[in-house]
This record gives C-alpha cells, sequence and structure tokens, in this order.
C-alpha cells in the first residue's frame, strides 16, 4: 500500500513541477493507472492471495444463502487450511534438513580445524625448542597459546625457556588461562 501511494504521489508530483507536460485531467488517471499495474502484478501472477475474509463475513453470507452454503464455505476454508499447513510442514521438514546439512558443515570445520591445530603442535614439537621459541614469539597469541597446550609438558617447558622472558610470560598466564577456562566447562 506504502509503495502504490509512493508511486502515486511521485507520478503526480512529476506531471506537477514538468513545466513541459502540464498535468491533464486526461492523462493523469491514465498515469496513475500504468503506474499501478505496473507495481500490482495480474491477480494471476500473485504469489500470496489477499486476506481472506473473515469468518462472520462467510457465515453471514452463507446464511443469507442457505446451510448447504455454509457447509460448502466451511469446507472450502477447511481445504485451504489443509494446504496450508501440509506446506507449512513441508517447509519445516525443509528447514530441518537444512539445519542438519549446516551442522554437519560446521562439525567438520572444526573437526579440520583441529586436525590443523594438531598438526602444527606436532611440527613445532619436532623442531628444536630455540626454533620453536623464535616463531612462537612472533605468532598471534592465541594460537602460540593454543600450540603450546597441544604440547606434553616438557616439551612446551623447553619451548618456554627460549622465548624472551616478558614474552614467556605473556604465553604462561595466556595458557593458564586457556587451561582453567577448558577446565571450568
Amino acid at each position: 500500500m506504502a509503495v502504490l501511494a509512493l508511486i502515486k504521489l511521485t507520478v503526480i508530483s512529476f506531471l506537477w513541477i514538468t513545466p513541459r507536460f502540464p498535468p491533464s485531467p486526461i492523462l493523469e488517471p491514465m498515469v496513475i493507472r500504468q503506474a499501478m499495474a505496473a507495481t500490482n502484478p495480474a491477480p494471476a501472477e500473485r504469489p500470496v492471495p489477499g486476506p481472506a475474509p473473515s469468518p462472520m463475513d462467510n457465515a453471514t453470507s452463507a446464511q443469507a444463502q442457505g446451510p448447504q452454503s455454509t457447509e460448502q464455505a466451511l469446507d472450502k476454508r477447511e481445504r485451504d487450511l489443509r494446504i496450508l499447513e501440509a506446506e507449512v510442514n513441508q517447509k519445516l521438514e525443509t528447514l530441518r534438513a537444512l539445519e542438519i546439512k549446516v551442522q554437519s558443515l560446521l562439525d567438520s570445520a572444526k573437526a579440520l580445524r583441529e586436525e590443523k591445530m594438531q598438526h602444527l603442535v606436532d611440527v613445532y614439537s619436532n623442531m628444536k625448542p630455540r626454533q620453536a621459541a623464535q616463531v612462537l614469539e612472533n605468532l598471534e597469541e592465541s594460537i602460540a597459546v593454543k600450540i603450546l597446550a597441544g604440547m606434553t609438558g616438557r616439551k612446551a617447558g623447553e619451548v618456554l625457556s627460549a622465548v624472551r622472558p616478558d614474552k614467556a610470560a605473556q604465553l604462561s598466564t595466556a595458557l593458564t588461562r586457556l587451561q582453567t577456562t577448558a577446565k571450568g566447562n
């Protein structure tokens, strides 16, 4: 509705403002009808039917026509509701299937991340402590901490002993924080 009002207002203001084309009582309704037709598809093209008449409207008109038409109106309404219910159920099933698929993708992505992190841990564990320390000093703290957490205690201690004292303190604090939050969960 707001779109139609906006289009009407735009067309009318355009016709009034444009000096070459003064508004014409014959042209104006035609332009408005064309604009409305462009924004409103034909009834057969509409994807969603308009608002359903209220049960009171159906009951009143049906009562005026007799009990048989009331029953027919109720049957039609019940069929429509069953069709809508089936559509909703189908969409719910589709959403559930998508949810399962997304969860599966998330799980596989998590497993892949963990696998890659374990590979990094293995790489750093197989390096000489001084070499591993030099690289860990330049890595992002969260990654360095995860690598250290994956190492055996002895290997992590050897690597930390080769790291600069200030950086070793930061990494130790972050490592402690990571281990205490992991135990808390």
